[in-house]
């Protein structure tokens, strides 16, 4: 009996150990795609004003009207990204899109420049469609635009992205 107990306490911390470990790596997943540029990660869908300060001055602001939210969208520009903020249906200001160029990278590592291979190496789940490679991941997708001759990525930018139910 003694044994049988020892065992079962075996198995069990075993059992804990490997539920910690899961929900660890469950916690650390990623939920959405990501940028970071001057230290500051951002997200499509966040709230604007936070990312906003965290970046300092942008070298040009310039106000996009909007008929279709009622409000009026804006267009952050800073060195190597553009920023689109607009306002969600709680009327908050938050981040819709943003478009990389000059030397500025997706976290996984794609460019401008770069080809249609290295952009599948770095997304192989990437949906192809007339040079447009789509990824997604929960509300954010990456849209990555490899021209008319699907040669060469000419255009990134992660959007927010609402699934349709």
């Amino acid at each position: 009996m003694k044994r049988k107990k020892r065992v079962l306490t075996g198995v069990l911390a075993a059992a804990a150990v490997l539920a910690s470990s899961m929900c660890t790596w469950a916690a650390g997943a990623k939920t959405a795609y990501t940028f970071t540029a001057e230290k500051v990660q951002m997200a499509v869908g966040a709230e604007a004003q936070p990312v906003l300060n965290s970046l300092g001055k942008a070298e040009d602001i310039n106000v996009l009207n909007n008929c279709a939210n009622g409000g009026k969208d804006k267009v952050y520009q800073y060195e190597d990204f553009d920023l689109y903020t607009t306002q969600n249906e709680a009327k908050k200001t938050i981040i819709q899109t943003i478009v990389l160029k000059n030397g500025a990278a997706t976290e996984e590592g794609v460019k401008l420049g770069q080809t249609p291979k290295e952009v599948k190496a770095a997304y192989p789940d990437a949906v192809e469609s007339l040079g447009l490679y789509t990824v997604t991941l929960g509300n954010s997708q990456i849209i990555i635009d490899c021209g008319l001759k699907n040669d060469k990525v000419v255009d990134i930018s992660y959007e927010y992205y609402v699934p349709q139910k």
